[in-house]
């Protein structure tokens, strides 16, 4: 995707957060019986849907930045990204960064998130974010019985706030709404949030990653090579844009939006009717863009150039991927990868006890720790600013990636340095992925480091493998392209690599044709025919009758 940036951190008020306490009085929650519970705050996991979310503007009032969670201040488009913070050991269990260790206590109590205000309600999508729904974790111990009227009025007066002086800050950073949790009692809908955040006003649904079981038949009706074209590529800059889908003509249109401005991520996925789909999206992108224009699709490949051309679509720019033949990568024969293999050798020499294994959860706190010192050290050696705003961007994407990589199925590894080295992982999975879940990082006493992490996933074609995104500690030679040669023959069960874009960066150009690709593939971005600008009325009338 094709960023815009904004250099200034805007903090967004959060509105009054008294009202709730209303509530809470109304079921008997008072401050001195939540903070004498021993349940909430603590996480089986450290990726935990339930981690609480900090909107910038809280974390500014409690005298953070985003830098003091580890990335970079500037803000990319909208929504506000927000954060959640890395949480801390605790036995078996992962705390809250904002809870002592030894007496329990919330050291943010008075100034806590609105997402741990609105605690044991929570908000939630649908499992295909047609909808946003007030649920109730049951996990609470208040909770005796939820039906009594006590129960009902609170719930009646959150609603109440959700969606009437809440409303606006929730939109502005939606990142509070967690995906469909299914052990959450479902309460109602919230229209107004629905409305603002779905848009079904506009024909559209929230796009979240429970959708990518449903998608598949769309993306493998008319597969590429195309690592633009997965839905993990697509889903996962969440955290960055607002992502909407919508089936027609038995298509999967898939829109961004940003600063008020919508566009297509792709063309329309599967084999069905392109013009129709292409005619309902750019109706759809002209009711949300009004007269800011912008309307325009993304990663188009070339098969479909001539129907975007049929419907007065204007070529616009052109970006390529880069797809490499597997084996070649791990064999590494040539004069031409004398440096790669020198690198993998010198790294073999100084760390022969490097583990390589898959990703687990738990890993998250060190990937997060390994991600922050790597931003820090690219930033310094590349003072280019398009390279740092790509840089500041792509920390969201490893973050979503790190923490939702089990439920999008992605493949990822990681790199330990101090262990015994072992095989290729096809040979040891068996004995070490039955073990993954009781692996806690802090058990390891950080006694081998995380110092490299990578992810990828296997494209609609069945014979093309992604590379999506690598991190490597800059202070071991040679680890980047030892790590690299590893992911190859996690791969090796496919006759293509796809090492993704280039962003438009020379240096990164330059690393991916180092590694000598088969196949350069064009996609291109096109801009959508102009159109008179319709009153957002008539143009949601059409949308709607369409749908």
């Amino acid at each position: 995707m094709k960023l815009r940036f904004r250099r200034e951190l805007k903090a967004k008020d959060m509105g009054s957060h008294e009202p709730l306490e209303d509530a809470w009085r109304t079921v008997g929650l008072t401050s001195q019986r939540c903070l004498a519970c021993d349940v909430c705050c603590r996480f089986a996991s450290p990726t935990a849907s339930f981690i609480p979310f900090f909107t910038a503007a809280e974390a500014l009032n409690l005298g953070f930045r985003i830098s003091d969670f580890g990335f970079a201040e500037s803000q990319v488009g909208s929504p506000d990204p927000g954060m959640r913070p890395v949480v801390e050991p605790d036995g078996e269990w992962w705390r809250c960064p904002f809870r002592e260790a030894a007496s329990q206590a919330c050291t943010i109590y008075g100034r806590r998130p609105l997402d741990c205000r609105l605690y044991p309600f929570v908000l939630m999508f649908d499992p295909e974010g047609r909808e946003i729904w007030l649920g109730l974790d049951p996990s609470c111990p208040l909770i005796k019985n939820p039906l009594v009227p006590a129960w009902r009025r609170a719930e009646e007066e959150v609603a109440s706030l959700l969606d009437g002086p809440l409303a606006a800050a929730i939109v502005s950073s939606p990142g509070i709404v967690s995906c469909h949790q299914g052990h959450v009692r479902p309460l109602r809908v919230l229209p107004g949030l629905t409305r603002r955040i779905c848009r079904p006003d506009v024909g559209l649904a929230r796009l979240v990653a429970s959708s990518h079981v449903a998608f598949e038949p769309f993306f493998t009706a008319r597969p590429t090579p195309l690592a633009a074209h997965a839905f993990p590529a697509i889903y996962l800059w969440a955290d960055l844009f607002n992502l909407h889908w919508r089936a027609e003509a038995d298509c999967l249109l898939i829109f961004a939006e940003s600063d008020g401005v919508s566009f297509l991520t792709a063309p329309p996925f599967g084999k069905g009717d392109v013009a129709k789909a292409l005619r309902v999206a750019a109706d759809i992108m002209a009711a949300i863009n009004g007269s800011r224009g912008g309307a325009r699709a993304q990663e188009v490949d070339e098969e479909l150039l001539p129907a975007f051309a049929a419907a007065g679509w204007q070529v616009g720019h052109r970006a390529q991927e880069y797809i490499c033949e597997t084996a070649s990568l791990i064999e590494l024969k040539g004069r031409h990868f004398d440096g790669r293999r020198h690198d993998i050798r010198r790294f073999d020499k100084h760390c022969p006890g490097a583990v390589w294994r898959p990703y687990a959860p738990a890993d998250f706190p060190a990937c997060v720790g390994l991600l922050r010192r790597w931003q820090a050290e690219r930033a310094a050696a590349h003072p280019d600013p398009l390279y740092r705003d790509q840089l500041e961007a792509t920390a969201h994407l490893h973050l979503r990636t790190l923490r939702e990589a089990e439920t999008l199925e992605l493949s990822g590894f990681v790199v330990e340095i101090g262990g015994e080295e072992e095989g290729d992982s096809r040979t040891t999975a068996t004995t070490r992925t039955s073990s993954e879940s009781e692996i806690r990082y802090p058990k390891s006493e950080i006694r081998n480091p995380i110092a490299a992490y990578t992810f990828g996933f296997l494209l609609a074609d069945g014979l093309t493998f992604a590379d999506f995104l690598e991190v490597a500690d800059l202070s071991y030679p040679g680890l980047a392209a030892w790590t690299f040669q590893r992911f190859c023959r996690e791969a090796r069960d496919y006759p293509w690599l796809n090492l993704g874009t280039d962003s438009e960066l020379p240096n990164l150009a330059a690393s991916k044709l180092a590694c000598r690709p088969a196949r350069i593939i064009p996609s291109h971005i096109l801009n959508a025919p102009p159109r008179p600008i319709a009153s957002p009325a008539s143009a949601v009338g059409t949308i709607l009758t369409a749908f």
